[in-house]
């Protein structure tokens, strides 16, 4: 199952990846997210490894993820490695000019159950994911726009 979203916002791409990739403030922006905690002695490039309690339709998952991918401040792509969440996932940063970024936030997720998970993610879980990761995204604009505005 695929879920892609993109969002503009109006900060720097390194402003946008600085509030992106201080793991512990994602939950001030990320609606699923309870808290993330850094597994690794490492923090950045990839290989560094979180684990982050989320809310998945009303239950409480571990979502453990690696950074797979990590071109600063352009790519971040993590491989989820939990039991009930699996597969990838990236953020793009695009730059749009010097206070203007696009991000596009896209999911590669393996839902469980087979076929039959495959039908249910899709028809039920899909939409409502939509609905989460924009919101998200969009609060994630609002945090970087604030950081944009202090500095």
């Amino acid at each position: 199952m695929r879920l892609e979203i993109t969002q503009p916002v109006a900060a720097s791409r390194q402003v946008v990846w600085d509030v992106l990739t201080t793991w512990e403030r994602q939950p001030e922006w990320m609606l699923d997210a309870k808290a993330v905690y850094v597994l690794t002695p490492e923090r950045t490039g990839e290989g560094v490894t979180i684990r982050c309690p989320t809310n998945l339709m009303g239950v409480t998952v571990q979502d453990v993820m690696r950074v797979t991918g990590w071109e600063e401040p352009r790519y971040l792509e993590v491989t989820h490695l939990g039991r009930v969440i699996t597969g990838y996932g990236a953020f793009e940063l695009a730059e749009d000019g010097p206070q203007a970024t696009t991000v596009t936030w896209w999911e590669e997720v393996d839902p469980p159950l087979g076929a039959l998970g495959e039908w249910g993610a899709s028809t039920l879980v899909l939409p409502i994911l939509r609905r989460i990761f924009g919101r998200s995204l969009a609060n994630l604009a609002a945090l970087a726009e604030q950081e944009a505005a202090r500095a």
